[in-house]
């Protein structure tokens, strides 16, 4: 069997520089053993990070296009795209009797279509695909009529997934037809809608062997080589390995997915599973995918302790609950780092999340993180219904107080899905669904496809909401930033990354002064670093250069931008000698053509644009004369990313 990994075309490239071999099809090809078949992995997606195939992707990103191409309006670019990926699958999967491809992200379902279709026309094999969002992938292919993935399957337990491939091994060869789907059954749901957990004891440990592992072993800190032109490889590759041994949340805040029921495997039997992982690919190092581990993290880390294992790990953790002593412990059992959902540092809208703490609960917990040395990635959800902006400001200005102690911060503005409690229960929430969300660019790799658009009924219309989304997200990372900047920009680092740096380093202060270091002094600003000469073919909510990255009004058009690459351009020598990274900067651009680069404060209006500014310190230039904050103008925001810059000695 071939087991196929697709690329996502939307996804950033932070997301493929620390990528593990993915946890999904190493369950299933344990999972399937039983029915005697077994496969090799090809990770198209790592693949064509590595070897980019310098042709247009676009069209397979854009759903209406895929699905007129698969409908028989052929597009030749598509086509191209297609025959330069076989000649890299073809030697794999003529070999194989059986395909597999797995969706992570609801952004790959038009890639997919297009895929599996490809497959069956060249190959003629039986073909499963299953993950997240496979109903999308199911009703594209039904509505165009193309003949592709033979099962299309919801399938999430193990019992589920044998079914599933025990229908495919009973389908005819080369056969031609419509998706079908073994798991007919309805998911079982308990209180009020929220899911039940299925048993712990069928799951297996994951099988590994069905990757090319050496493709997954890095030196993570020479995959941001760019950013250490000093580093000498002190740090070494490693291998981390994902693993998870509870299933659901019994929590249900408002705006997840999950709730319900937990379960989890015997803890001796996770030991002894980890202890059999690191032993037979030879790594330490496990990035754990559980809801949250709080409710077992004093366990685990008594058997790990006990069992001298010596293992560094990630995982999640709630806030509350916890007990005292419970992070010293699991830093001694080798918890190096911990995703926290702090999410907001206003009471009243985490008392409407169903968060179940406080805003000081959350502020003793990191720091009490950062004092036993784990490493600490914040999650922080924006524009939660019925958020003000004096609440969202609440949280950027937490999360700039506390930024030295935040290793990474991960904002995500709110989204609605159907499925959650909120959107089960809408008007509990003073909520009023309004149909499906449209999703572009970067957003639809990180959204549910199945994100809704909605009013809130005592405040902001959809329309007055949309532009604060992505504002939010911007607001929050460059609070962060401003936070870090005694630590002249470090930080941002992957949840693979930390495991890496603390297999070497025992505490932070170490980890931040080597990478110091290795930044070689203070990096300056590529001179040919620039802007896009236009928004027009673009997502115009983010437009981006290399470096720095800027942050555009989602409607900013094609004439700002192109002006906003001349003045960077223009200044570019100056500014080169006064910003570092993880700096914010902005742009004043005037109808006339005039600008004025800066460091101060902006403030928008609902409507995302510029209501006035202040200067702190002009940047590159002086002001120019004759201007007044009265005259026709916008504001650009930009700031240099610390998560890859490029930077020369």
């Amino acid at each position: 069997m071939l087991f196929v990994l697709p690329p996502d075309f939307s996804a950033p490239t932070a997301h493929l520089v620390y990528r593990f071999p993915p946890l999904g099809p190493a369950v299933v090809a344990a999972s399937i053993r039983s029915l005697g078949l077994t496969g090799r992995a090809v990770d198209l997606a790592l693949d064509l990070f590595k070897a980019p195939l310098d042709l247009e992707v676009a069209p397979l990103v854009a759903p209406a296009l895929v699905e007129r191409h698969l409908a028989g309006e052929r597009d030749a670019r598509i086509d191209a795209v297609m025959d330069r990926i076989f000649e890299r699958l073809d030697e794999p999967g003529r070999g194989a009797d059986l395909v597999a491809v797995s969706i992570d992200r609801g952004s790959q379902v038009p890639f997919v279509a297009v895929l599996t279709c490809e497959m069956k026309r060249r190959w003629g094999k039986r073909i499963i695909v299953g993950g997240v969002a496979v109903e999308h992938l199911r009703g594209l292919l039904e509505r165009s009529g193309a003949i592709g993935a033979d099962i299309v399957t919801n399938a999430s337990t193990p019992a589920q997934i044998r079914r599933a491939f025990a229908a495919l091994l009973d389908l005819p060869e080369h056969r031609r037809g419509g998706p079908v789907e073994p798991n007919t059954e309805m998911v079982q749901l308990v209180r009020g809608g929220m899911r039940k957990a299925p048993s712990a004891a069928d799951w297996p440990a994951p099988d590994f062997s069905i990757y090319d592992l050496d493709l997954y072993r890095r030196d993570v800190v020479r995959a941001d080589e760019d950013a250490y032109p000093a580093y000498r490889g002190e740090i070494g590759a490693s291998l981390v390995l994902p693993y998870f041994f509870t299933f659901e949340c019994q929590f249900s805040c408002a705006f997840c997915q999950t709730g319900g029921t937990q379960e989890h495997k015997p803890i001796d039997l996770v030991v002894r599973e980890l202890a059999e992982l690191a032993e037979r690919w030879q790594t330490r190092e496990f990035l754990f995918f559980d809801t949250q581990v709080n409710l077992l993290a004093a366990d685990l880390s008594r058997a790990l302790l006990a069992a001298r294992l010596d293992l560094r790990w990630s995982d999640s953790y709630r806030v509350r609950p916890s007990e005292p002593g419970d992070l010293e412990l699991m830093a001694r059992a080798g918890c190096a780092g911990l995703t926290i959902g702090v999410e907001s540092a206003s009471a009243r809208v985490l008392k409407a999340m169903v968060k179940g703490h406080r805003p000081e609960q959350a502020t003793q917990m990191i720091l009490d993180a950062h004092h036993h040395e784990i490493m600490v990635r914040v999650n922080v959800l924006s524009c939660f219904p019925g958020e003000t902006r004096a609440e969202l400001e609440e949280t950027c200005d937490w999360v700039r107080q506390n930024a030295f102690a935040i290793d990474d911060l991960a904002p995500s503005s709110f989204y609605l899905t159907a499925d959650s409690p909120i959107g089960r229960k809408p008007e509990r929430y003073g909520v009023r669904v309004r149909g499906p969300r449209s999703l572009e660019g970067e957003t639809r790799f990180r959204k549910s496809p199945d994100s809704l658009m909605y009013d809130e009924m005592d405040g902001l219309t959809w329309e007055e909401r949309a532009p604060m989304l992505e504002e939010s997200e911007i607001m929050l990372q460059s609070a962060w930033l401003e936070g870090r900047a005694s630590l002249h920009g470090l930080g941002g680092f992957s949840p693979s990354a930390m495991l890496g740096l603390r297999r070497h380093f025992a505490t932070k202060t170490e980890i931040y002064s080597f990478l110091g270091r290795c930044r070689g002094g203070a990096p300056r600003l590529e001179e040919e670093a620039r802007a896009p000469e236009t928004s027009a073919e673009v997502n115009p909510s983010i437009l981006r250069s290399s470096l720095p990255r800027l942050l555009a009004p989602r409607w900013a058009d094609a004439a700002l931008a192109r002006a906003f690459a001349a003045a960077f351009r223009a200044a570019a020598p100056s500014l080169a000698a006064r910003l570092r990274e993880g700096d914010t900067a902005h742009v004043v651009l005037w109808s006339d053509g005039r600008f004025l680069f800066f460091r101060g404060t902006v403030r928008r209006g609902s409507d995302d644009r510029a209501r006035s500014f202040s200067v702190e310190e002009p940047l590159g230039a002086p002001p120019p004369e004759g201007i007044t904050q009265g005259s026709s103008f916008e504001v650009l925001t930009f700031r240099l990313d610390p998560r890859r810059p490029r930077v020369v000695p």
